[in-house]
């Protein structure tokens, strides 16, 4: 590595696929630009196969571990990777590990950032929770909603730093109209893991609604089904009538933005989210987004985007205004068109990375 440049460590051990991991790669990618970039992720897990045999501007450093909230195996190998790289920043994705991690740094002078992208509901008051956080430089939130719960929730040891960096998206001012999909019918998506809290029942009770009234669609559901009770429940809600043939379980795809493309409605009634990329992407793609009114969603009305948003939680408020929506989609899509530019200027590139520049040594 190159000493005129800066050195930062992108550390994310999740042995998730949602969300996080897919920031951690992006903002890889996106400091390698201009850094000196290693991205340090568990061993075998979804960041380390999404890599095998890929070419990326970043080195990749997996890590082999079993315990996530303290690990010898973790301590010495990070350590190592300190010592052959010399990182002057280390970023780092989640919080269990950070126990392990603070043994880690002992004694390296490192810039260290905490990325918080979800909400958190127990506080970190304890000794050794205060212990751990005492070495943060910065708390780097993705939403106000998040900077807030962020102060409520980690110890402030006094000298860290709280900013605001919105997320970046690589995506074209004008959007192509899909060519491949051919259904004329009302079509409604939802993007997002199946599991409890991400809304997918709630949709398909509200769309129940629509086919009540007469109105035709057609709901996708993408996202990966690891088969445990809420899928189970889901599949069970959805059923095996004549409603079921305008519902289609997707799963995990990797051409998100195809379905997007062709969307009339983003049905996310999710209950709670840091800064749901799909649903930046939903309304740069002119949907008319729908979700309740809870964490970062009254956030995006804050910020000048056209979208509804419903009482928290309650199917049948989310299942009116769906009908609303359908009844009238060729103005409400007229009305949504702001949202397409509002996207561009709040998660442009440069504006993301003029922003870590900042807090970078």
């Amino acid at each position: 590595m190159s000493k005129s440049r800066k050195t930062v460590a992108v550390m994310c051990f999740s042995s998730g696929s949602g969300g996080m991991e897919h920031d951690a790669v992006k903002l890889a990618r996106l400091l390698s630009k201009e850094m000196d970039v290693v991205l340090a992720c568990k061993k075998n897990a979804f960041i380390h196969h999404l890599h095998n045999g890929t070419s990326e501007e970043y080195i990749i450093e997996p890590v082999a571990f079993s315990s996530r909230t303290l690990s010898l195996s973790m301590l010495f190998r990070v350590r190592l990777l300190i010592k052959k790289y010399a990182f002057d920043n280390v970023v780092f994705f989640g919080a269990s590990e950070l126990k392990t991690l603070y043994f880690s740094f002992l004694g390296a002078d490192i810039n260290l950032l905490i990325r918080h992208g979800t909400t958190k509901s127990k506080a970190k008051t304890d000794w050794f929770h205060r212990l751990i956080y005492s070495r943060v430089n910065y708390h780097i939130a993705l939403s106000k909603h998040l900077l807030e719960n962020v102060k409520k929730i980690v110890p402030d040891n006094g000298m860290a730093e709280y900013k605001i960096i919105y997320p970046s998206y690589e995506i074209s001012s004008s959007v192509q109209a899909d060519e491949k999909i051919e259904d004329k019918r009302l079509r409604i998506t939802h993007v997002g893991r199946v599991a409890a809290g991400k809304g997918q029942i709630d949709a398909v009770r509200a769309c129940k609604e629509l086919y009540n009234k007469g109105i035709d669609f057609k709901l996708d559901i993408l996202g990966g089904l690891e088969g445990d009770a809420y899928a189970e429940a889901l599949e069970s809600e959805i059923g095996t009538g004549d409603f079921s043939r305008r519902v289609q379980l997707r799963g995990h795809v990797t051409n998100v933005t195809e379905y997007l493309q062709a969307t009339d409605i983003f049905l996310f009634p999710s209950l709670g989210e840091g800064m749901p990329n799909a649903f930046i992407e939903a309304m740069h793609h002119n949907t008319v987004c729908i979700a309740y009114d809870n964490t970062v969603f009254p956030e995006f009305r804050e910020m000048g985007f056209y979208i509804h948003i419903v009482k928290n939680a309650d199917v049948d408020e989310l299942s009116q205004k769906l009908i609303e929506v359908a009844r009238d989609i060729d103005n409400e899509k007229v009305k949504s068109e702001v949202n397409v530019a509002l996207v561009q200027d709040y998660f442009r590139v440069e504006q993301e990375m003029a922003q870590w520049r900042k807090a970078l040594v």
